[in-house]
């Protein structure tokens, strides 16, 4: 019985001191988190150029990384997996992606120019919505 009352009782600190790092370990998470998030933070402005989206374009992993579809600006870091360096959509970081999304194409030597026609404007405002909903605003093109 005594045996029983010490394992018991070396259980309950073990399990104690597992509860304490597990609370240790999840604080450092969340402030790198909350570090990045600050890092990679763009206010909010009108007026952006295409040229200002150019230095975020995904290539630094310390940088947000920026596109604009159809006047709007997103930040799109959180899906740096898919705008960042190597991402299926990196040609899209650091530019205004409308005509892309527009023509389906990744490719930009592919747009001939012409104007986009009503069902490729449908596209873009579909992509923009979606933009809206998931991503920072980061103000107007």
């Amino acid at each position: 019985l005594k045996s029983a009352a010490v394992a018991l009782a070396v259980y309950l600190v073990a399990l104690e001191a597992k509860h304490v790092l597990d609370e240790w370990r999840l604080s450092r998470v969340l402030r790198k988190r909350k570090e990045l998030e600050q890092r990679m933070h763009v206010d909010k402005r009108d007026g952006w150029c295409v040229d200002d989206l150019k230095a975020y374009d995904g290539q630094d992993p310390n940088s947000p990384i920026l596109l604009a579809i159809d006047g709007q600006v997103f930040n799109v870091w959180r899906s740096r997996h898919l705008y960042g360096a190597g991402g299926a959509y990196a040609e899209l970081a650091g530019h205004d992606a409308t005509r892309q999304l527009a023509k389906q194409s990744l490719e930009s030597d592919e747009d001939d120019g012409a104007p986009l026609t009503e069902a490729e404007l449908d596209v873009v405002r579909g992509w923009k919505e979606y933009f809206q909903q998931k991503y920072e605003d980061c103000g107007t093109l």
